[in-house]
């Protein structure tokens, strides 16, 4: 099982502090990090998002799951990779991450990469890590969408034309 945290942080001056104290704390736990938020020349939001992918053992991840879940400020939202791909629904209103675990990533990821390209143009954030899947080599791609939505579902069907893909969504309200 691969496990991926989607965080939104909705006040990262209060809040930031108290997640990274939690993340330090289970360190062991966290395999990759991933945060950002809106800046340009006039803004810096304080509205932040994480994508923590976990490695270890399920009680202290548990662990970290539950104590993030304490912080008030915080939606906490899962994606876990098992076997076959999710179902979940394509409507989401806010922050869209999409996750796409790619078994035997050296023969299906040229396919997932010629999608990705065409469709570049509402990908906003893009991470890869290696992984493990069933005992073999795969590839986690995460993703924040931004733009058209309709080019998500279109992305997203495209995706699930490829056989043995598995795909997650986590939504976060806008």
């Amino acid at each position: 099982m691969v496990r991926v945290l989607g965080i939104k942080i909705t006040d990262r001056i209060k809040e930031a502090g108290l997640v990274q104290k939690a993340l330090s704390q289970h360190g062991s736990v966290v395999s990759t990090r991933l945060g950002f938020h809106e800046l340009n020349d006039e803004l810096c939001s304080r509205e932040g998002f994480m994508v923590i992918h976990l490695a270890g053992q399920a009680d202290d991840c548990e662990e970290l799951v539950a104590k993030l879940r304490n912080i008030e400020g915080l939606f906490v939202k899962e994606m876990i990779f098992s076997h076959g791909l999710s179902d979940a629904s394509t409507d989401c209103e806010g922050t869209t991450v999409l996750g796409i675990m790619v078994p035997r990533r050296e023969e299906l990821g040229p396919a997932v990469q010629a999608l990705l390209t065409t469709y570049g143009c509402v990908i906003r954030t893009r991470l890869g890590v290696n992984e493990v899947y069933f005992g073999e080599p795969a590839g986690l791609i995460i993703l924040e969408l931004a733009g058209d939505r309709s080019q998500y579902a279109s992305l997203e069907r495209s995706l699930r034309e490829i056989e043995e893909i598995a795909i997650g969504r986590i939504c976060f309200p806008a």
